[in-house]
């Protein structure tokens, strides 16, 4: 190679490496400048989240709410549960020069008998995460936790169902343990049905049993005309837990269905209901909530007059295809990964919980959260008669 061609390629490795080198350093400068310029705001109490409502709403309408449960309108219902059990929303605004960068809301209450941090929201939610601009950056992350997670407010801080895609999954895979981990399967409804033979026959002898109660029909309802259909679906599902002796933090908590109603009103809002009918009489319903493509299965409920018809599986195939029909891209039928899930699932996404004590105090809550699986378990062994009991002195 000629003398001058060597040194030809010599400078420009030179000058490769220089370039990378100024670009790794301009990205550090500007996330170090970031994290000294940024302004952090803390709402707390009844208006916190009037307070954060615009810059909330800027960051939705650029797409920082990941999935439907960081939609404004479910915060702003949540809420007003956690207020009626004397929960405190407290929710941490960065903004850089002027913009939103990050709204990470939480609220103040307890988890296990003791006082905890948790998304806002929870246990309504389905997904827990921040909402975040597509400029963030882990300085802008790491301002809003350092507030979120001030020792001074909060003694221990515990985020529930965290997707391991979620804007915070990073933050929180560095910063907090996981104490909890679930799968969330999703039909990919770009692909063919993932339906065998065998599943597809039983689904057409469903179909055939359940006209047996008249002719069916399948409806999407969103808004105010979703509101029957939802309390039919809650009404269902409080008589199946109770009987079973099941306990549900949702379910039968009139503060927390009364915030899933107020869902299904006028106005935006993600939620939908399915309906599957027979000869006019609801015999399934879902409630599912739709964002960016994505249909994220809430709860679903069978009449009990027509349970072995199977008219939940014929509600979940109609529901399907409509959804494909309709543009979207995802049904998530969520944790947990339940067989008849798996059965026409593509795949599934790893859901984790995250939890750590930020003072001497918040050491008692790791204690009893770490524990909880093991209490769930033990009670889920009890004879139905106590495990009722027990449910009702929960109220």
């Amino acid at each position: 190679m000629p003398l001058t061609a060597a040194i030809a390629g010599d400078l420009g490795l030179i000058a490769d490496t220089l370039w990378s080198a100024t670009a790794a350093l301009s990205e550090s400068v500007r996330q170090r400048y970031a994290a000294r310029t940024a302004d952090v705001t803390v709402a707390e109490g009844a208006d916190a989240v009037a307070l954060a409502e615009p810059a909330w709403r800027t960051l939705e309408a650029q797409g920082g709410a990941a999935t439907p449960f960081q939609a404004f309108a479910v915060a702003a219902r949540a809420a007003e549960a956690h207020l009626k059990l004397r929960e405190v929303p407290r929710i941490v605004t960065v903004s850089e020069s002027g913009r939103p960068m990050v709204v990470f809301p939480t609220v103040l209450g307890r988890y296990g008998g003791r006082p905890a941090a948790r998304f806002l929201g929870d246990p309504l939610i389905q997904y827990g995460d921040i909402i975040a601009s597509p400029d963030a950056t882990p300085s802008h992350f790491e301002a809003a936790w350092r507030v979120a997670a001030d020792p001074a407010a909060v003694g221990f801080v515990h985020l529930r169902k965290v997707r391991a895609d979620a804007r915070i999954a990073p933050f929180l895979v560095r910063n907090a343990s996981v104490v909890g981990q679930y799968e969330a399967p999703y039909v990919d409804l770009r692909a063919p049905a993932a339906i065998g033979s065998r599943d597809a026959r039983e689904l057409r002898r469903f179909r055939r049993r359940l006209a047996d109660h008249g002719e069916l029909r399948f409806e999407i309802l969103g808004g105010g005309a979703a509101l029957p259909a939802v309390r039919e679906a809650l009404a269902i599902k409080r008589a199946w837990i109770a009987e079973r002796g099941l306990p549900s933090s949702v379910i039968g908590k009139a503060v927390w269905e009364a915030a899933l109603c107020a869902l299904a009103a006028p106005g935006p809002s993600p939620l939908r209901a399915a309906r599957l009918s027979a000869g006019g009489r609801i015999v399934a319903v879902e409630i599912g909530f739709v964002s960016g493509g994505t249909w994220s299965a809430y709860l679903g409920a069978t009449a009990p007059f027509a349970a072995k018809a199977g008219p939940g599986h014929v509600q979940m195939a109609e529901l399907i295809e409509r959804s494909r029909a309709d543009g979207l891209g995802t049904y998530d039928l969520q944790a947990p990964a339940d067989a008849y899930k798996r059965t026409i699932a593509h795949g599934a996404v790893t859901v984790r919980d995250y939890a750590l004590p930020v003072s001497m105090r918040g050491w008692l809550g790791m204690v009893s959260t770490r524990a909880m699986p093991a209490v769930k378990e033990a009670i889920a062994r009890l004879p139905l008669g106590i495990r009722q009991t027990i449910v009702r002195l929960r109220g």
